[in-house]
């Protein structure tokens, strides 16, 4: 425990004092309460966020809430004196490079030029390593594997080319990008020194990876009409409940019952009320952030606390994310108030 503390304590205290500035339960309901997206921001700079013009198209709005997460994620890195827990957190923020390095994909495939597709990236700032000048003057798949040689993105990428070529898709390249970052980050977890700080972070980013690996499964099944064998090859590494097994019987259910039924029972009992497949993002989203909120009040001494600080922060954004986007589309509060985490919500019943 000593040793825990030498390596985690700097790090545990940064956390607390980055979570005292998170959205509570009643400013979410003024959120959602606000009669227009000007009326949101002006809320929300009353909050932690930063002022953001109202003048700025939507995607770039959206994009620059997550300036405060990669500004986060460099202060908790810089906090962390242990190196394993570093890479950890390190492999959770290369996600964020992946989804960048899609929209180049995605810019290759419909020939959009730099200006256009810029607004559209993550803002990474100084964590990001990877030479962000040179990928973007890259115009075709094969230019930027030769531009991320090195990286842990180009073999997977290269691996994948073949089955790109022969489609002419883009979601071989996309999935191995996430598989690639998923398998990094498992590692890394498995490469933690104590036994409870592995223990840790597998419940923390299993249970992330299990939740993730749950959406996947229902939105390749009902959006794309994928096949069973076709959905687990799409599936991410790293799960602590749903094996490669479990997420083969659940792709093959043809209803929310037998979904449900298909389930680990610790799962199935907490989703049994569930009727209609869109409820289960929001249900999924309620089960995730309950669990990272359950280990930020336990034993603070591992990368667990700060990997589920940081997956709360991304949560809280994307939350506000889904407000901006209903208020473009004029939902009203009580529908967008379903498609968020209930346990945001949860402050507001003495508002």
């Amino acid at each position: 425990m000593l040793l825990s503390a030498a390596r985690y304590s700097f790090a545990n205290a940064k956390v607390r004092a980055l979570r005292s500035g998170r959205l509570s339960g009643e400013d979410f309901y003024f959120l959602l309460q606000a009669q227009d997206l000007e009326g949101l921001l002006a809320y929300l700079a009353t909050t932690s966020y930063q002022p953001i013009n109202p003048e700025l198209p939507l995607r770039t709005m959206q994009r620059t809430l997550f300036v405060p997460l990669f500004t986060q994620y460099h202060k908790i890195v810089a906090s962390l004196s242990h190196a394993p827990g570093r890479r950890v957190i390190l492999a959770l923020f290369g996600r964020f490079e992946a989804e960048n390095l899609k929209m180049l994909l995605r810019a290759m495939a419909t020939g959009l030029d730099h200006g256009a597709i810029a607004p559209l990236l993550y803002p990474l700032g100084a964590l990001s390593t990877l030479d962000w000048n040179r990928l973007h003057d890259c115009t075709t798949p094969g230019e930027l594997i030769q531009a991320l040689d090195g990286t842990l993105f180009a073999r997977p990428l290269a691996h994948a080319m073949a089955q790109h070529e022969a489609g002419g898709a883009l979601p071989p390249l996309e999935a191995a990008l996430d598989l690639a970052v998923f398998r990094h980050l498992a590692s890394a977890v498995d490469a933690l020194a104590g036994r409870g700080d592995r223990r840790a972070a597998r419940r923390v980013l299993g249970g992330y990876v299990d939740i993730l690996n749950c959406l996947w499964v229902i939105r390749l099944r009902l959006h794309f009409g994928l096949s069973p064998e076709e959905i687990v090859n799409y599936s991410l590494p790293g799960g602590r409940e749903l094996s490669l097994r479990d997420l083969h019987m659940l792709a093959k259910a043809d209803t929310v019952a037998r979904f449900i039924a298909r389930l680990p029972a610790s799962l199935a009992a907490r989703l049994g009320s569930l009727q209609e497949w869109s409820e289960f993002r929001p249900a999924l989203q309620s089960l995730l952030l309950r669990l990272l909120r359950r280990t930020l009040a336990s034993f603070p001494f591992h990368v667990g606390v700060e990997a589920a600080y940081l997956l709360e922060k991304e949560m809280e954004i994307r939350a506000v994310v889904t407000i901006m986007e209903a208020k473009m589309q004029h939902l009203p509060p009580e529908a967008t108030a379903q498609r968020l985490p209930a346990p945001l919500l949860e402050e507001t019943a003495h508002v």
